[in-house]
């Protein structure tokens, strides 16, 4: 790993680590199926009482709770029909291109060697690399992180950041907390009465080193 990258952990110290973390889903989730694109998960704390059932020979699943029925289709390869009271999701794809449909929106995510490229009802989200430099661009305008010998910027719509390595392995930070500056997504959550698709960009573009060294917050959602 290089030294840059290391530090760049360092850049995002003050992001909050996922405390009771699934390892694969983040937060409070617990993790149905790992797919190449991310997760199938469902939320403990929301369903509270809850029964969760799977056909072996047909694949499909229920979980059932105070939120309601929740039924799973495996739909291919990497892809289900995720069929709630309230919600459904499709969800389609591999590492590096994945389709869902929440509701009547289509979100897609590509990867390609320009970046990340992500579209949604609301919006077109960036993010490329460019050597050591990371920009990230949205509805929210644009988020520009800088490397200069391990000396870290942020300047994004919110102001400025800083992160300066000292002697003796200490740093210093300006313009915390890092979270305020928008862009910095390490996925994008789907939920279903309970049920949800965590689109996991670390999977997804694994030599962004925004995305590797982010922990499970912040993220798209959509509910």
């Amino acid at each position: 790993m290089k030294a840059s990258s290391v530090l760049f952990a360092g850049l995002l110290t003050c992001l909050p680590l996922a405390v009771g973390a699934d390892d694969v889903s983040g937060p409070r989730r617990m993790t149905l199926a790992d797919e190449a694109w991310g997760t199938l998960y469902y939320v403990p704390s929301t369903l509270v009482t809850y029964r969760y059932t799977r056909n072996t020979e047909s694949g499909e699943r229920e979980m059932s709770s105070n939120q309601g029925k929740v039924k799973i289709f495996e739909a291919g390869i990497g892809a289900y029909d995720v069929v709630g009271p309230k919600h459904k999701l499709k969800v389609e794809g591999t590492s590096s291109d994945v389709k869902v449909t929440f509701d009547k929106g289509v979100y897609t995510f590509s990867h390609s060697a320009a970046g990340l490229k992500i579209t949604t009802p609301k919006g077109n989200y960036n993010y490329t690399n460019v050597g050591e430099d990371i920009t990230s661009t949205g509805p929210f305008g644009k988020t520009l992180i800088r490397n200069k010998n391990g000396h870290y910027t942020v300047t994004s719509p919110k102001g400025d950041y800083s992160y300066t390595p000292l002697e003796g392995g200490g740093f210093e930070v300006h313009g915390g907390p890092l979270m305020n500056h928008p862009g910095l997504y390490r996925g994008a959550c789907f939920s279903v009465d309970g049920v949800g698709v965590f689109i996991d960009f670390r999977k997804m573009d694994p030599d962004n080193a925004l995305f590797r060294f982010l922990e499970f917050q912040p993220q798209l959602e959509y509910k």
